[in-house]
């Protein structure tokens, strides 16, 4: 059966701090220090440092605290709702309400329990400038909670789903640096295959000059605006659903991320049939076009895998034509930096595909191109795999947590490995 407890019956609430900045000597030691920003771009259920760490001077005279591995990190503010359970021993800054979870309760529920209640916390959440969540009210915050042998039951199957999404990130990420590496090793270093399967730069292949320096006799310099077909839309903001439709817009912040497939949920717009068939007159992506941010976070790359979407004002496809999209889509991340380097934004960046076309690029002969398609096209195809995978894992997870964490469906305790029914404490049914 379920109890009714507060959030300080089942563990420690504690908050965190900021050394003085000034003072160099608290900081960049061996002490894990979190922030919520930390969090932001995190992937995974555990985490071990931040990206600054602080000293044991600093972690002494300041307010934070040194956390033991296993506490569910929680941020009250700026925003609310980031989790993630500490793999070592870390410390936080103020913008945490962390718990460190008691020997009768397990802390992988305790992760799950809050994020399935971050609504509800907000909702408890004061603040003018911003919200926040307040130490006496998070320990007052109540829920109904299961017996030790459930928690540990829900959290199994809760974190086996997370496990095995974790392992496809980790995949996905591994095979987006073989493609770098592979590209950077054939057009950068020009270390592709010649006729007889050798490196063809450090066997003695013939290079001559160009506008961008020695390149492999055969190849050429052009432009990016010889080699696209540019799809954009037209400059204005489509009116938009209030609920959820097949047609989402596809903006900035859903090619952010490593990975060069779109994550759909990051799309928070959408529009309706009419819509989508009608306003944008460029028309819409097609399978293996590259989409790129203009505006905010520049020169992000996503390739379109040929779902329904239609892009925002601030993204653009670009359409390989006598090309590969594949070397293009390489190509692109790989002079990145050239492209944010166009920016002309003075409050917020901006690049126009008017000025990045004109940007030189090198086009290799058509053989060594195919040979590298034929590798990166079997990679992208298992990146799509494991993230459609994911995308039905998480989308498994997210309608199992309500139900586990509310009591409709009830679990087996596992004992010793055994699915064997929860005793009086926590009865299956």
């Amino acid at each position: 059966m379920f109890r009714r407890m507060k959030l300080s019956e089942i563990g420690q609430i504690v908050a965190g701090g900021t050394p003085k900045t000034k003072i160099e000597e608290y900081w960049n030691g061996d002490v894990s220090w979190i922030t919520p920003k930390d969090l932001s771009s995190h992937a995974g259920m555990y985490i071990s440092k931040g990206e600054r760490n602080i000293s044991q001077k600093g972690l002494d005279n300041s307010s934070a605290k040194l956390l033991p591995k296993g506490t569910v990190l929680f941020t009250s503010r700026a925003p609310i709702g980031y989790v993630a359970i500490a793999r070592n021993e870390v410390t936080t800054n103020q913008g945490f309400k962390s718990i460190i979870v008691d020997d009768e309760n397990d802390n992988i529920f305790v992760y799950y329990l809050l994020k399935n209640n971050i609504s509800l916390i907000e909702n408890h959440a004061n603040g003018s400038t911003f919200k926040e969540i307040s130490g006496a009210v998070m320990k007052n915050l109540e829920f109904d909670i299961p017996s030790l042998m459930e928690q540990k039951s829900i959290a199994h199957i809760l974190s086996t789903l997370d496990d095995k999404i974790e392992v496809n990130n980790k995949i996905n990420k591994t095979l987006e640096n073989m493609a770098h590496e592979i590209f950077k090793q054939w057009f950068v270093d020009f270390e592709f295959p010649n006729e007889d399967g050798e490196p063809y730069n450090s066997s003695g292949g013939e290079m001559v000059e160009s506008k961008l320096g020695l390149i492999p006799k055969g190849w050429e310099v052009s432009t990016l605006k010889d080699v696209i077909n540019i799809i954009d839309n037209r400059g204005k903001t489509p009116p938009q659903e209030p609920n959820k439709t097949i047609y989402p817009i596809i903006d900035v912040k859903a090619l952010s991320g490593d990975i060069r497939v779109i994550d759909y949920n990051n799309c928070m717009k959408y529009v309706s049939k009419e819509t989508y068939d009608n306003w944008f007159r460029s028309g819409h992506p097609s399978q293996g076009d590259i989409l790129l941010s203009t505006v905010g976070s520049l020169a992000e790359l996503k390739i379109f895998m040929g779902n329904t979407g239609c892009i925002a004002q601030n993204v653009v496809a670009l359409r390989a034509i006598n090309i590969s999209n594949l070397y293009l889509f390489e190509l692109l991340k790989n002079i990145k930096n050239d492209l944010v380097s166009y920016n002309i934004g003075s409050v917020q960046p901006s690049i126009k595909v008017t000025h990045i076309v004109k940007h030189k690029i090198l086009i290799p002969n058509n053989i060594i191109v195919e040979k590298f398609h034929h590798f990166i096209d079997r990679i992208t195809n298992k990146i799509f795999v494991k993230h459609n995978e994911n995308v039905l894992l998480t989308s498994m997870r997210d309608s199992l947590i309500p139900k586990l964490m509310s009591g409709e469906i009830r679990v087996p305790c596992l004992l010793d490995g055994a699915g064997k029914p929860c005793d009086e404490e926590g009865a299956a049914s």
